[in-house]
């Protein structure tokens, strides 16, 4: 009995590792991941509202929270690159106590990108930059 449970256990272990060695990440996040290139893009939130603003990365149906950008002020968040699922995101803001939201169009994430959003009182008249 001892003997088939350690055949087991050890068919079980190789599996899992064979599992580990196989499995393929994608994107720029696991890129930067594997290969230690450790990229950044800079987001600057330049708030004109009068609300604070939770800011989000959006990537196909998933939302990340980024932090918040307070009301009347700049914030600056740095993104790891690796957080990224694919180079291909967008940012959306939501005020705190609004129901008015806004994202961006889509965008290409780069090491070293400065994206400046510039969030107005009316958030349809919101701008964004990338350099």
């Amino acid at each position: 009995m001892p003997r088939r449970r350690g055949r087991r256990l050890a068919f079980m272990a190789m599996a899992c590792l064979t599992i580990a060695a196989c499995h393929q990440g994608g994107g720029v996040g696991a890129a930067a991941t594997e290969s230690g290139w450790n990229g950044a893009l800079t987001l600057r939130v330049v708030n004109h509202s009068w609300l604070d603003v939770t800011i989000f990365v959006l990537q196909g149906t998933h939302r990340e929270r980024v932090g918040t950008a307070t009301a009347t002020s700049t914030t600056e968040f740095h993104l790891p690159l690796r957080r990224l699922t694919s180079a291909d995101y967008r940012l959306f803001a939501d005020p705190i106590g609004s129901r008015q939201t806004v994202r961006s169009e889509p965008l290409h994430a780069q090491d070293g990108d400065v994206v400046t959003w510039t969030l107005e009182d009316d958030l349809a008249r919101s701008s964004i930059d990338v350099r």
